[in-house]
């Protein structure tokens, strides 16, 4: 039996008699605390795989059930069906305990998505700068000059997206770049050529990483996962040369393989596989919006 409230101020307990039941407070909790699924899982030090399948009522190791449910402040307790209806009576609830062992198993429900509202369909594309569009790691002056380590071009793959991207007038960009941490994004913007400039509808600058994405270099896959989900994105790829632990952020294995595009940093994306992956996204995600 897991004694749980499903709403934060409530003092009734939620009684769990199968997998899907505990799945189901386990989410009411977790939803009330106001955590989506990539942030609960890092505070619980749990796989955001293994805290999907929970809340999906299905099973996962007995020891990553015990630290999700102490994290949410939820216990179990285990006793005999006689010890266990005394003390639900004396909390007002009445439990018939063999009707229910009779039924056959409810069907499957996938959890839903804790955003609201359509998915975003519009094909958006991620673009950082070091490593993408130029070979190198940027240094910013205090005056806010803008020098590469290599000593080559700022952006000098740029016209190569301008090529690819031509054909396709409904593409978005989201700027991944670090450039944003120091200047403002009018100022980035202004280093692009303007047109790739007026595709950026945003900067991922807002979203932040946990301390330990920051740690084991996860950082910049959790924050791209994040303002996608945040923004239901469903057509987006991701070209950066420095997104690591993809499946860490996976609910199902491999969801998010088709998403990144992770680049050589000596060739960005003037490697001809990048472009040839770039091109079939472009092909795929606008053939099927009918351009």
């Amino acid at each position: 039996m897991t004694s749980a409230s499903t709403q934060p101020d409530s003092g009734s307990p939620s009684l769990a008699r199968s997998l899907r039941a505990l799945g189901e407070i386990v989410k009411a909790k977790r939803v009330s605390c106001e955590l989506d699924l990539l942030d609960a899982a890092d505070y619980m030090n749990v796989s955001v795989t293994d805290l999907s399948h929970l809340e999906d009522g299905q099973s996962i190791e007995t020891g990553d059930l015990f630290k999700v449910l102490t994290e949410l402040g939820l216990v179990m307790l285990v006793m005999s069906k006689t010890d266990a209806t005394d003390v639900l009576d004396a909390l007002g609830q009445t439990v018939d305990w063999y009707p229910d062992t009779a039924q056959p198993p409810r069907p499957h429900k996938a959890t839903a998505p804790i955003a609201t509202g359509p998915n975003n369909t519009t094909p958006t594309l991620f673009v950082d700068f070091d490593g993408t569009l130029h070979v190198g790691n940027s240094f910013i002056d205090e005056n806010g000059q803008i020098t590469l380590d290599t000593g080559g071009s700022l952006l000098e793959f740029a016209p190569l997206l301008v090529n690819l991207l031509e054909p396709y007038p409904s593409v978005e960009i989201v700027l991944t770049t670090s450039w944003t941490r120091s200047l403002p994004p009018e100022k980035v913007m202004s280093y692009l050529p303007p047109a790739l400039a007026r595709r950026v509808v945003a900067t991922t600058h807002g979203t932040t990483a946990r301390f330990g994405y920051i740690q084991n270099g996860t950082d910049r896959t959790y924050i791209v996962c994040k303002f996608a989900s945040n923004r239901r994105l469903t057509r987006w790829l991701a070209l950066d040369d420095r997104v690591y632990g993809i499946e860490k952020f996976e609910r199902v294995p491999g969801e998010l393989q088709e998403h990144f595009v992770c680049l050589d940093p000596s060739r960005g994306i003037s490697d001809q596989r990048a472009l040839d992956r770039i091109q079939e996204w472009l092909v795929n995600v606008c053939t099927d919006r009918g351009q």
